[in-house]
C-alpha cells in the first residue's frame, strides 16, 4: 500500500514547519535594546517560573529606564558580587566550624561550588558585552547548577545556620533571575 500524496506531503513539509518554529522568536521575547518598564518587570516577577516575586521585585524594582541588556548586565554583575560574598562567609565557617567534619564538609563544597558558579558568571558577562546572548544563557545555567550543588552539599540532617541557607537560596534564586531574564532575549 502506498503513502498518499497528503501524507506524504505532509512529511515533506513538517521538517521545514518545525524549522520556522525554532527560528521564530516567542511572543514573549525581547530585543537587547528594549527599556525595562515597571510593567514589564511585574509580569517577568510574577511569571509562574518565579518562585519568590516579591525578592523578585524588590531586586529588580529599582531597574527601570534601562535596556534589556543592561539589565542582564546589572543583575549577572550583582548576583556574582553577591556570589563572592557567600564564598567568602562559606569560607570562613568552614574555617571555624570546630570539630564538625559533615559541617566543615558543606561548607567547602559551597566554597568550591560557588567558585565554579562565579567563573561561570564571569564567562557569562564576557558573552553579554558581545550579545553573544545564547552562550550567556549557557554560562547562566551552569552558574544555576553550580549553586544549587551548594544547596545540595547540606541536604539531610545538618545544623547549619538559618542566615547562611537563606545566603545560598538567595544565590541561587539570582542565578535563576539571571538565566531567565537573558533567556528573554532574542
Amino acid at each position: 500500500m502506498g503513502i498518499s500524496c497528503i501524507t506524504r506531503n505532509t512529511y515533506c513539509i513538517l521538517p521545514f514547519l518545525l524549522l520556522i518554529l525554532i527560528i521564530t522568536p516567542s511572543s514573549s521575547s525581547l530585543s537587547p535594546k528594549d527599556i525595562v518598564t515597571k510593567e514589564l518587570l511585574n509580569k517577568f516577577c510574577s511569571g509562574s517560573d518565579i518562585t519568590n516575586p516579591n525578592l523578585c521585585l524588590k531586586w529588580l524594582n529599582r531597574t527601570t529606564s534601562i535596556s534589556i541588556n543592561g539589565l542582564i548586565n546589572l543583575t549577572v554583575k550583582e548576583t556574582r558580587e553577591f556570589g563572592l560574598k557567600n564564598q567568602a562567609l562559606m569560607s570562613k565557617l568552614a574555617r571555624s566550624s570546630g570539630k564538625d567534619l559533615n559541617l566543615k564538609g558543606s561548607y567547602e563544597a559551597c566554597v568550591d561550588s560557588h567558585g565554579q558558579a562565579i567563573k561561570e558568571l564571569e564567562k557569562a558577562q564576557k558573552f553579554l558585552s558581545s550579545s553573544s546572548f545564547k552562550q550567556a544563557v549557557s554560562a547562566i545555567s551552569n552558574a544555576f547548577d553550580k549553586a544549587s550543588n551548594c544547596k545540595d552539599a547540606f541536604e539531610g540532617p545538618s545544623n547549619e545556620p538559618p542566615m547562611v541557607a537563606n545566603r545560598i537560596e538567595d544565590f541561587t534564586f539570582m542565578c535563576y533571575i539571571d538565566w531567565s531574564l537573558a533567556s528573554l532575549v532574542n
